[in-house]
Order: structure tokens, then sequence, then C-alpha cells
């Protein structure tokens, strides 16, 4: 037997592929820190040689890149499917693996089923994240129907115990859950048509107990819009694996003779220290420079949004007092939302004519859009042009262009069915309405909606749940490669959609529905696992959240959108004039930063105690700071401790002031301010990331907002 080792390497990390026989289909034995130039396919043979255990094979079977069936191996196959009803089990050989640059690619062929696979594996440098890819060609002469692709099948560490997993419903999303990894089998679910509120398509798993800064961390994230399954399985041997794929309906993916399909990449990163913080910063990195568009390296205007302000009135007057509002504390862009088409004065009706309403704007929409850009800001408009209301022109005249199962009634979610944009002439239609309107208006941003989840995703017979998103890709990609001024940004009802995925066509999610900042500080948390915070959408809300209720002061609402791309959704006509002075004095410190914060690391810090979440974002150069602390409920102890800062230079002097400006309200619940926090203080980086800095007494709902500034 000849054994094969092959690998890719950055400044840090090394992926380490081995085989054991000449067609055996290659293991991975190692994905981690960088690894000797001078290993070879002895020495790793030497070390994995399998023994065999009594009551199994008469052979060993490693798990390999692609586990077969047919082998006897005892885990998730990376393929089912078959050939009408035949060919139900596939067994693949290697014929080839090439290496060129930074990517492999791994060849493999049933020549029983005469298809051929074709596993692509690729690390990105600086960030070190690997991506794992998948395509199927069908050789045959016959059809072969998929039931099950996997995109990537990775072993797991024997010692990693814990799997963390993002959770949710609307209005609070990107919850953190964690479960054990133990025999049996994980398994996380979406089949809802997008990516969903309830399960994130990403995970980060690690040894037990493993945190923020500590412990050995591996994150997965799955690239795709769609239904999605991601499996976590722990075998009675106590090997461990993951992989992730498509969650597809049946008899959705046929391959016709001479066909291939490919899947969506997972992409992996490993720490094997420092924890959640680290991997997060090299999924940072990676997304930054190989997923969002160009335009998200520009800096990220301030949003005001008409929704929460007006709702459904689209009065011309009323909307100009509230650009007129918003231009004075400080937005860059106005966002016409939802109400301003045909028959839209309510969610009941309208969605799919997409055409202004004359009786709303019988001059259309350019004394507004006039007005916009007199203020000297850009201007944005809502769509959600992959729905329809039955209450529509568009589904009277073409009520076959909805997905739908025929004979059977699709249920409706917000008086809403979904228009199938994989069809031609509803592809075409959407596509001409919104270009023309971007064209007549110079539209420079779109908020673009989904708020359903496909429910008989069919074209009257077979499913068409893989094509809606794919064709959404497409829709998204012509419209931005005919306007290369155009900004998209991913709305789902809040957060249904901000998967890597989208974040190819769009570079801003709207990261929920809910602007409670109590929530948000939460939910936000939750979103900065995966993604970096230039690109999320966070605003300032109404003293009364609109979601939930709840009264929350001006300062800690401020604070919590100053961790994204700040904006408004407030009503700035109803602010009085202390409430602009400290907008403004808010929307100053995110113009002062958002040049570095757009490559900037987010430190999440260890709970100083329960119910207080702290974290930061520090420059590339380690010379600038943002600090944040907020109590989000009744803290349970008097003091809340001290804030530990991390990743700036030890040798660097910084100096650290409370940039928030709310020591007064501070001020109510401590008799005693810290020194440090009412005149400010300079202080070597050691000591911060070290002793740290004591913090005042912090009452519920209240939060804290520092600079920590490198001096000279």
């Amino acid at each position: 037997m000849t054994s094969s080792l092959w690998r890719l390497d950055t400044v840090d990390t090394t992926l380490l592929l081995h085989s054991a026989a000449e067609q055996d289909v290659p293991s991975v034995v190692w994905f981690g820190e960088r690894l000797a130039d001078n290993i070879d396919a002895s020495d790793i043979s030497s070390v994995t040689d399998l023994p065999l255990p009594m009551a199994k094979l008469d052979s060993a079977v490693p798990l390999s890149l692609f586990p077969q069936r047919s082998t006897g191996i005892d885990c998730s196959p990376a393929l089912r499917g078959h050939s009408d009803g035949c060919q139900f089990e596939c067994s693949f050989s290697r014929e080839a693996v090439s290496v060129k640059n930074n990517e492999l690619l791994v060849e493999l062929f049933d020549q029983s089923a005469q298809l051929r696979l074709l596993i692509s594996l690729a690390i990105h440098s600086p960030s070190g994240v690997v991506s794992v890819s998948t395509e199927l060609v069908n050789e045959s002469n016959q059809s072969f129907n998929i039931d099950w692709l996997a995109s990537a099948t990775m072993p797991l560490p024997a010692h990693y115990g814990e799997c963390m997993h993002l959770h949710g419903r609307w209005g609070l999303e990107f919850q953190s859950a964690r479960s054990a990894i133990d025999t049996g089998m994980l398994m996380l679910q979406s089949h809802r048509g997008r990516t969903s509120h309830e399960r994130y398509p990403g995970v980060l798993l690690g040894s037990a107990g493993f945190s923020e800064t500590t412990g050995d961390v591996m994150a997965a994230k799955f690239a795709w819009s769609g239904c999605h399954a991601t499996l976590i399985e722990k075998l009675s041997d106590g090997s461990c694996y993951y992989q992730c794929g498509v969650s597809l309906d049946s008899g959705e993916l046929q391959l016709a003779a001479g066909e291939s399909h490919s899947t969506p990449a997972c992409h992996f990163s490993r720490h094997a220290k420092d924890g959640l913080n680290a991997v997060s910063a090299s999924m940072h990195e990676f997304v930054r420079s190989e997923i969002l568009p160009a335009w998200t390296r520009t800096e990220r205007p301030v949003h005001a949004n008409s929704w929460e302000a007006l709702y459904f009135d689209h009065d011309i007057d009323t909307l100009k007092s509230l650009v007129d509002a918003a231009a004075e504390v400080g937005a860059e862009r106005f966002i016409l939302d939802d109400g301003w088409f045909v028959a839209r004065r309510s969610d009941d009706a309208g969605l799919g004519d997409w055409t202004v309403d004359s009786k709303v704007y019988p001059d259309g929409l350019h004394p507004l859009v006039n007005h916009v850009r007199d203020k000297g800001l850009q201007f944005g408009l809502w769509f959600e042009p992959e729905m329809v209301n039955p209450d529509s022109d568009l589904y009277r005249n073409h009520p076959d262009w909805v997905l739908h199962r025929q004979s059977l009634n699709t249920p409706l979610a917000r008086n809403q069915l979904v228009v199938n944009i994989d069809l031609p002439q509803a592809y075409d239609y959407l596509y001409q309405c919104i270009s023309a309107l971007v064209k007549e208006y110079r539209i420079d941003y779109i908020k673009w909606d989904h708020n359903r989840d496909l429910i008989l995703a069919g074209d009257g017979e077979r499913s068409r749940m893989l094509r809606q998103t794919t064709a959404c890709y497409r829709l998204m990609d012509q419209l931005s490669s005919e306007f290369d001024w155009l900004e998209i940004e991913s709305c789902s009802s809040g957060g249904a959609r901000a998967d890597w995925g989208i974040l190819k066509y769009t570079g801003r999610v709207w990261t929920s529905d809910s602007i409670d900042a109590i929530d948000r500080a939460k939910i936000q948390r939750g979103y900065s696992y995966f993604n970096p915070p230039e690109i999320m959408g966070a605003h300032v809300g109404h003293a009364e959240a609109h979601l939930t209720g709840r009264e929350i002061g001006i300062h800690t609402r401020a604070i919590v959108a100053l961790q994204g791309q700040y904006g408004y959704e407030v009503d700035a006509r109803k602010l009085d004039a202390q409430e602009k002075q400290l907008l403004q004095h808010y929307v100053s410190l995110y113009k002062k930063h958002r040049s570095w914060i757009a490559s900037c690391r987010t430190v999440r810090l260890e709970p100083v105690v329960e119910n207080l979440i702290c974290s930061g974002m520090v420059s590339h150069d380690q010379n600038s700071s943002l600090w944040f602390a907020v109590a989000v409920a009744s803290l349970p102890s008097t003091l809340p401790g001290k804030l530990v800062l991390k990743y700036l230079s030890a040798e660097k002097t910084y100096r650290v002031t409370l940039a928030s400006g709310n020591l007064d309200e501070l001020k109510v619940f401590c008799k005693k301010i810290p020194v440090w926090l009412a005149n400010g203080v300079e202080v070597r980086g050691a000591i911060l990331m070290t002793v740290g800095l004591t913090l005042p007494v912090m009452p519920a709902q209240s939060a804290l907002l520092l600079e920590a500034t490198a001096v000279d």
C-alpha cells in the first residue's frame, strides 16, 4: 500500500490530508496551528494506523472527507441518492488530487454509477480559514436523484466536548445555547426556505468549558440562505465529526445525464487557545476580504429609517419634516420604508405591484427624493421582491407565478404568498420593476425584506425551494452589476437571512426587528460570533420599544446602537433639545471612529457579574478602542467589579475616558464615582489588561461607553 500526504498552509495554520492506500478517499488528519514543513506520509501512517475492535468489520475504515456507507463506516454518508430506486449506495475511489497555490482538489469516481465527485478545499491567508465545497457530476446515461449531498465533513478533535449554536425567534435572534458532544447525534436543521430566526447555520465547537478567552475552539459556518442541516455526531468508537449541507425536499434535486450540482461552501477556523474571540477574529477577517462587497470597505453612513416613525403614514409634508429632523441629528442616508407603492395603506395589499402610488405621490417620489438630496442625504427605498399579496394586480393577473403545490392551499403569512422568482417571466418582471425605479430616482440603497417562511414551495408539482434561493442571488447580482453604486441590505423580518450566502450580494444585515436596546445587547453579541460590526444595522429606537413596550433611556439606546452601523428608527421630530444634543454627540462618536471599526477586532469580554454584558472594538494598530458595558437587568451584587480589557498593546500608554457623557446619570446611583471615570486616566495597556478598571454602580438598563486611545 502506498500512502499519500497533502497539505495547505498559511503562516499560522495547516490543513493536512492523508490517504493510506492508492485509491482511498483522503482524510483530514490535522487542522490547526502550523506544522513543521518536513512531515511526510510515512510519519502520519505510522501513528494513524487504526486498530480493529471486536464485533466490527474485518478492516478498519477511517473517517474520510466523503464518508460512504458502502465502506461500512457507521456515520451519516456524505451522499444519499438513487437512480429510479437503483444505485442506492455509491462507491467512490480516488482518481486524482491536485494542489495549486492555496487550493486542493480531490477527484473521486464511482465506476458503477458513473458519478464523478470533486471536493474543493482552499485555505485563505492571513485568516487561516478553510473553505470546503463539493461538486457532483452525473456522467451516466440516466438521471440521478440527490436526497442529501454534504458540502463538507470535518473530523473533530477527540477532546472536543461542547457545541455552541445560535437559535431564536422573530425579535430575539442570535441567542446562544450549548449542547454536550456526547454519544449520539446533534442535528440542527431549518426547512423554512430562508436561513431562519430559529437555526443559524453556524456552530462553535470546542473543548469542554471553552469561553470567550480560553479553550480550543473550531468555528464552522455554512454559507447558504435557504434550507440547511448541520450534524454533529459522536460514534461508538469515540470519533466525532461535523457535517453540513442543504436540506432538500423530496425529489427536489435531480441530475439529468451530463448535469452537475455544486454545493454551497462551508468555512472553518480553528484556534487551540484564546477561545471564541480568536475564531471570531479569523472569521471576521475572512468575511471582510473574501465575501463582502467592496462598498462595505468604505465609511458606513448613518441611517434614518421611516418605519417606526411613521409606518404607513406617507404624507409628503410629514416625510419632509422627518428628513429635516433626521439630518439635524446627523443622518446621512434616509430610507423610505414600506407603504410607497400602489394600494399599500396596510400590510394586507399591494405587495408585488412595484409602482409608486400616484394617490399618495402625485408627482412620484421626486419631491421627496429631491428634498432628501437637498439635505445632503442619500436615498434608500424598501422592497420585498420575493413576496406578493393575494390582493394585488400581480397576483390577480398571474396567480400561477406563486410557489405552490397543486391541489393544496398554501397558508398565508403576513397576508403574503411567495413569488416563484426562478420562473423567467416573474424574474424578468421583478428585475424590470426594480431597475426602472433605481434608474429613475438613482436609488443609493435598497432595504430588501423577506417576511415569511416558504411553505409548499413548488411550481405546482416539483419543489423549487433550492432554486428560489439561487434565483434571489441571481437577481441581486444582476442589479448590483448594472448599478455599481447600489447597496443592498438583507432584512428578513430582522435577522432571518443573515448568512454568508446572502452577504456576497448585500453587505448589510438588519439584525432584528426589535430595537429594544436590552434585547439588542444580547442579539448583537450572538451576531458577532461570525459577523463583523460594520455590516450590522443597529438603530436608536423610541424611548418605549415598539416590540416589547420596555422604556429605556436614551444613553443606553445610543450606546448599544454604536456597536454596529449606527442609525435612527426614532421619530427625530419629537426629540427635545437635550435629546437632540445627546444624539448629535453619539453620531459624532460614530463618525469619529467608523473608519477603523471597518477593520477592527471585536472583543467579547467574560461576564464580570451576571446580567452585565461587556464588549469592545480594537483598531488594527491597537491605537484606538471602544468598550461597552450594558446592564441588561439588575445586577446580583452592589458593585459590578472590574472591566479587564483585551488585545491592546501592553507597552503603550492609553488615555481612557467616559465617551458616553452620561456621568450625571451614573452619579444618581453612586455616592462616589471612581476617580478615573470622572476625570479620565492615562495608564499602560498592561495594567488595563490585567488589573482592569473599577466600574461604577450600574442600575438595570444602564450602559456606559469608554474610549481608550494610545497617547505619545
